[in-house]
């Protein structure tokens, strides 16, 4: 008797819809502080691992023709292959990005994370900026990342800032609104792992001929766990630059 011939088509259904309901099973682990993402990581390569020998003695048997089969196997062929997809599509898409975690609009003197640092735990990276190093990777994967500069007086783009931060359900840390450069640190955090991310917004005035000409708005936004952020920092700083690029 061969192994496909061994493993029935119903312990294949069983096994596929029991490997779909790992991942938001360690999703929840993580979530919850049961334990850490580490831990859920490790049990998606497990899951796909194993999902993925279920998917090709699905495929084998359901080349068999065995009609009565069917339906479990076509089940177990869906419940493997949507997660296998996704996790797939999530390798490929983490390639086209740089391999940081610390994005900035001012690579010289990036605004310094102060309440972060303080908010940070044992394990979590630290808010120093890494330099020179960084920055140059930061310039190739994003090279039109910069400051705004807008027309709108300092206090005006840092309450609007804070509205903008406040509507993204962003737990805002520390503000600074009356000493320049005005200052506003807030952290968010990820639907599914419950990832922290710390955002802090540095509003400078500008100057022309000796006058108050407008403001200098630069953000950074930073990671405190992982290597890579896949594109999520960058892509935070780009849309609140965009909701202030009209100050009101």
């Amino acid at each position: 008797m061969s192994l496909l011939q061994k493993v029935p088509a119903v312990k294949l259904q069983c096994l596929a819809l029991a490997l779909l309901a790992v991942y938001p099973l360690a999703i929840a682990a993580a979530r919850l502080d049961i334990w850490h993402f580490r831990n859920s990581f490790l049990l998606f390569i497990v899951a796909a691992v194993v999902g993925f020998v279920v998917l090709v003695l699905s495929v084998l048997k359901m080349s068999k023709g065995q009609d009565q089969d069917s339906k479990a196997l076509i089940i177990a062929v869906a419940a493997t292959l949507i997660p296998l997809g996704i996790l797939g599509n999530s390798i490929i898409n983490a390639k086209s990005y740089p391999f940081i975690h610390d994005i900035s609009t001012d690579l010289v003197t990036p605004p310094a994370l102060m309440a972060a640092e303080a908010d940070r735990i044992a394990g979590d990276h630290p808010v120093s900026y890494e330099g020179p190093e960084l920055a140059a990777l930061q310039q190739t994967g994003y090279p039109d990342l910069s400051s705004l500069v807008v027309v709108d007086k300092p206090l005006a783009v840092f309450n609007k800032a804070r509205s903008v931060v406040v509507q993204s359900g962003w737990q805002i840390l520390a503000e600074n609104n009356t000493d320049l450069p005005y200052t506003l640190e807030a952290v968010d955090t990820s639907l599914l792992f419950g990832f922290k991310d710390d955002v802090v917004i540095r509003i400078k005035e500008t100057m022309k001929d000796g006058q108050a000409s407008g403001s200098q708005i630069d953000v950074r936004s930073m990671s405190r766990q992982g290597k890579s952020d896949l594109g999520v920092n960058a892509k935070r700083i780009i849309e609140l630059l965009n909701q202030l690029q009209a100050v009101q």
